[in-house]
């Protein structure tokens, strides 16, 4: 097996020609003669045995030099580095070229897609190559290639003694073996086993993702793509944390947790594929390529057309998440909406730049001069388009100086004191920065958040108000010191 997976991938040596990567060219084998690899719930027996292995490899590829493809740093690495890439090259290669820093320039700080006019749509392509090659390499250092990596699935749909509660192997610090899943720099109570989203109930919920009918985003709908990538993914970055690990990019990598979590993404978009909802068929993205090291430690080149189906990398899943159908996802009005198809909008009430911390903070949305004094009248109303609800409320330009290390809560039309049950009537959604670090800032026409607040706007009887309404913001807590977020842009769209 070894010998053929080192014939298979590209040297580092030869031409940068991109390697379609089916399951033949894997494994040496055909497709029909292989039983897909089965990525086990990490609660299950199945998962508890698998967790066991992870743990031994973390403990041989943390005692490895950066400078090895094998080792922790070099995977934590690929995802992101808490200095320039240069710096990071200079500190672990030194001067001296190498086919490993060789690599490293063109793997390292690769996620997708956090710079500057990186496509969006790469965030669930480029993590699933990258979960895909951690787990190849970890076969190789256990000399194991039954290993598959398990998943941690944090839906508050689970038993109360699981949901939001990380897994126990990750808070034994004592146990000789599951000590190297230990991260200390985590959120209060994280490693005491309380559930994550304590303090923000029902920020851990897949649904709304999962009921998108689109992968991209085509304002003033996230799509799927970005619904994940700002919802359950980066909530539970954040609510695992701190700023200086699960809870900022450039470190999250570092807690053997996160690549856990992210397989459990992975699920998530196969589950949705599975349901029948289609990705980008666009050559121009299925052409990009990417480079990883490959189980002998050699690069490996990859396009993002060789992982839209987890059947072309031949492996499963242990279970899949529920996908409502279009006849009963949370919104009636949500139906079939061509990739690409033109959006006819009106933003009709926006709102200036808020500076937000540990108080709550109050915005008026102000109607637009071209709709007058109309925000929610209905004579605006165009025909509905098929896959979307009338009113979104959008969110865009985040900015911060640093992770704030809380989530916001976002409430539409309340007044000061307003009682715990009057909130919840009133609530549009939650908020986090995960993604807003300084120079990644969501100002882009892709990078957004959105709410559909059709159902929020009828039951309180605004569809007739003839003003701008107000949102009030609320933190779940103190915000780090000088991590001083700012909400640059908040309108209203009819649709």
């Amino acid at each position: 097996m070894a010998s053929t997976l080192r014939r298979t991938f590209l040297k580092q040596a030869a031409s940068a020609a991109v390697l379609p990567l089916i399951p033949e060219i894997i494994t040496g084998c055909t497709s029909a003669s292989l039983s897909a690899r089965m990525r086990y719930n990490v609660l299950s027996a199945q998962g508890q045995a698998m967790i066991r292995k992870y743990a031994r490899a973390v403990q041989i590829m943390m005692s490895k030099p950066a400078w090895d493809p094998s080792s922790w740093t070099f995977w934590w690495y690929t995802h992101a580095i808490p200095m320039s890439k240069s710096a990071a090259i200079q500190q672990v290669f030194g001067q001296a070229s190498s086919p490993a820093e060789q690599l490293a320039q063109k793997a390292w700080w690769t996620c997708q897609p956090h710079q500057e006019g990186e496509n969006t749509d790469n965030f669930l392509p480029w993590h699933r190559m990258l979960v895909y090659f951690l787990e190849k390499m970890i076969g190789a250092v256990l000399h194991d290639d039954t290993f598959t990596l398990p998943y941690w699935n944090c839906s508050p749909g689970l038993p109360s003694s699981q949901s939001g509660i990380m897994p126990e192997v990750f808070r034994s610090p004592n146990d000789p073996l599951l000590a190297s899943l230990y991260v200390q720099d985590r959120n209060d109570g994280v490693n005491s086993g309380a559930p994550i989203d304590s303090q923000n109930p029902g920020v851990l919920s897949a649904t709304s993702a999962m009921a998108e009918t689109t992968y991209s985003s085509n304002s003033p709908k996230q799509g799927f793509c970005n619904s994940i990538n700002l919802g359950v993914h980066a909530y539970v970055h954040a609510l695992v944390g701190t700023v200086t690990n699960m809870g900022y990019v450039p470190t999250t990598a570092q807690d053997p947790v996160f690549w856990m979590h992210h397989c459990n993404i992975d699920r998530l978009w196969a589950s949705w594929n599975r349901a029948g909802y289609p990705n980008p068929t666009d050559p121009n993205f299925l052409s990009q390529t990417f480079w990883f090291a490959g189980p002998d430690g050699e690069a490996v080149s990859i396009r993002v057309g060789d992982v839209m189906s987890i059947a072309q990398l031949n492996y499963t899943y242990q279970e899949f998440e529920p996908v409502p159908s279009p006849l009963n996802q949370p919104s009636p009005r949500l139906r079939n909406l061509a990739p690409g198809a033109p959006v006819s909008t009106t933003v009709v009430a926006s709102a200036t730049a808020i500076s937000l911390g540990s108080e709550i903070a109050t915005v008026e949305i102000r109607p637009a001069p071209e709709v007058g004094n109309r925000v929610f009248d209905r004579s605006l109303a165009a025909p509905l388009a098929p896959d979307l609800g009338a009113y979104y409320l959008v969110v865009r330009d985040l900015r911060i100086s640093a992770q704030p290390g809380v989530i916001y809560s976002l409430y539409l039309d309340v007044s000061e004191g307003a009682s715990d049950e009057t909130l919840h009537a009133h609530k549009v959604g939650d908020l986090n920065f995960f993604q807003a670090m300084p120079g990644m800032e969501m100002n882009e026409p892709t990078r957004f958040v959105s709410y559909d607040i059709t159902e929020l706007v009828n039951s309180l009887g605004l569809s007739g108000s003839s003003s701008g309404v107000s949102l009030t913001i609320i933190p779940s807590g103190e915000p780090a010191p000088g991590s001083e977020p700012v909400i640059g842009s908040i309108n209203i769209q009819k649709v």
